[in-house]
């Protein structure tokens, strides 16, 4: 008889194993003993080790957690005594117990003794259990043999510190430790793991942690096999695999919040696969893609993540189907455009049509977008056609501020400027003479603007140095360009100092007032129109009327008034 199996036994039907049961077993080459699912009532701890010191074939050891009475610590260095056992499975079932110590000092360092020949050693519980201990300095005595150490569930109070003694160790299971304290060291003991599987862990925490990331696998260089699922990753640190591993390694980062492809080393043969299932990824940004074709995994797979078809991820989605790398493209759900959810492998299917409907819109955007811009360049124009004079003047008001220009506040350089035609010239002369003549101080371009500077700044700098403005209405002028401008600007300087009364108007040639340019007819009501006589017989339209009645126009405000002496007019 090489196996007895006690399993599935009702409670009204257990019995406590002791003395009587294990020396029958003494008698026995037993290999295999299973004792499991409440088939026992317990398992008595003297007769446990005796049977273990004793002589005896027992290979593989599957015991029910809750069979162990007294402290589990002794059962653990009651292994010891057994000389052939290879394989121990003592399945925890201690659920969480808020009585729970505080870790102390006394468990800083500890060790526990198995079984020489021990290669299996399985603690896992199917739920959380809550284990006082921490991760401190361990030790485990007689583990150069194990290869197989499985403590899923059982939860460890942290992972800040290191395990000495098992250094052949090939698979380890810490699913479950609260891994928030994380040691850069925690693995640097197991040279020759192959499996590493820390599922809700809180590495998302520990491993931000780590100064040193680079540290944490450097000395696992037969790694194949890591899985991450389930520890709230964002990503990974830098540097956690920039190591030379010696085969291609299989990583499982499903259940995380991954929004991009990790941190991996660009560097090819690296990754065989990378599961990336359940996360938050939309897509595969052109650096991803990038990368991806530098590592050239076997497999990546994107099951139950927000996958989007649509034009943004266009390259993405090419790429999908160019590489064939999605090793389950068969099962990952895309949202289109419209909401709707398709299986990405069928989407592939009418690629080339999507693509070419998404340049199609690409154009039509552009197009929309040049539209838009030439609509508004046109309503740009227009509004500063129709207000280019402010703007200019406003303009020019800044230029002459940048070049220190200091406005007169209350005295004048000129009693007004005279704005006319140059073909005018003949008859303004004479009215400069007249006017002269009894005292007032005209500004004319001819005589006063400075050569080398700009015509716009002169006519500018004449209006803000004039008392008045007067401008000399003729067919002549209406054809002139410059004379618009000048009236602009004239209008522009009265209502920002609140001289709208600064501007007198001679009309000449029998020019009517429906004649006169716009802008001078909105601000008809304030100007001062004198007209020239063009009819010498009728009553008081003479020539003397005219320069008597411009002689008081122009003394409005004028400190010194002209002499009302006109017998020289």
């Amino acid at each position: 008889m090489t196996e007895i199996s006690i399993t599935g036994n009702p409670h009204r039907n257990g019995f406590v194993l002791g003395h009587p049961h294990f020396a029958v077993l003494e008698n026995i080459c037993l290999q295999k003993l299973n004792l499991v699912d409440d088939s026992i009532l317990g398992v008595k701890f003297n007769p446990f080790l005796r049977y273990g010191r004793k002589e005896n074939c027992l290979k593989e050891l599957n015991l029910s957690n809750n069979l162990l009475f007294d402290s589990k610590d002794r059962y653990v260095f009651a292994f010891c005594a057994f000389k052939h056992l290879k394989i121990i499975r003592i399945p925890r079932e201690v659920v969480k117990d808020n009585r729970v110590k505080r870790s102390t000092k006394d468990d800083v360092s500890y060790s526990f003794c198995l079984p020489r020949t021990l290669e299996q050693l399985d603690l896992h519980s199917h739920v959380k259990s809550y284990f006082r201990r921490r991760v401190a300095n361990l030790t485990i005595i007689n583990g150069s043999n194990l290869k197989v150490l499985n403590m899923a569930n059982v939860t460890v109070q942290d992972c800040n510190g290191t395990v000495n003694g098992i250094e052949n160790l090939e698979y380890l299971d810490m699913s479950g430790f609260n891994c928030k304290l994380l040691s850069e060291h925690l693995l640097s003991n197991f040279p020759k793991l192959i499996t590493f599987i820390a599922q809700d862990a809180k590495l998302g925490i520990g491993l931000k942690s780590l100064q040193t990331a680079s540290e944490f696998f450097k000395k696992n260089l037969d790694l194949q096999h890591i899985d991450l699922m389930h520890n709230s990753l964002h990503s990974l640190p830098d540097g956690l695999f920039n190591h030379p591993f010696r085969h291609q390694i299989s990583i499982i980062l499903d259940k995380n919040n991954l929004q991009s492809l990790p941190n991996f080393p660009s560097k090819p043969n690296t990754f065989q696969q990378i599961s990336l299932k359940y996360n938050k990824l939309s897509c595969f940004s052109d650096d991803n893609i990038a990368k991806l074709n530098i590592i050239k995994p076997a497999s990546v797979f994107l099951r139950g993540n927000p996958i989007e078809c649509s034009c943004k991820t266009l390259n993405f989605l090419k790429w999908v189907h160019r590489s064939g790398i999605i090793g389950d493209v068969d099962e990952v759900k895309c949202v289109l455009q419209n909401g709707t959810l398709a299986i990405l492998s069928h989407f592939l299917r009418n690629l080339k049509t999507f693509e070419i409907s998404c340049q199609s819109k690409i154009w039509l955007m552009l197009a929309s977008s040049i539209t838009s811009v030439i609509i508004l360049a046109v309503i740009i124009g227009i509004i500063y056609y129709r207000y280019r004079f402010a703007f200019e003047y406003f303009f020019l008001r800044i230029k002459m501020k940048l070049r220190h220009y200091q406005p007169l506040t209350e005295e004048f350089n000129h009693d007004a400027f005279i704005s006319y035609s140059h073909k005018d010239i003949p008859w303004v002369k004479t009215l400069y003479d007249k006017l002269n003549s009894k005292g007032f101080s005209l500004c004319l371009y001819h005589k006063d603007f400075q050569g080398g500077m700009p015509i716009a700044e002169c006519i500018v700098e004449a209006i803000n140095s004039s008392r008045k403005v007067v401008f000399v209405i003729t067919k002549n002028f209406l054809e002139s360009s410059w004379g618009t401008y000048e009236i602009e600007m004239t209008r522009m300087h009265a209502f920002r100092e609140g001289r709208e009364s600064m501007v007198i108007v001679i009309l000449k040639d029998d020019i009517k007032k429906e004649n006169l340019p716009r802008v001078l007819k909105e601000i008809w009501f304030k100007v001062v129109c004198i007209v020239w006589p063009s009819d010498s017989e009728a009553p008081y339209n003479s020539e003397d009327m005219f320069y008597e009645k411009l002689c008081i126009a122009l003394s409005d405000g004028r400190r010194k008034l002209c002499d009302d002496n006109t017998s020289n007019l």
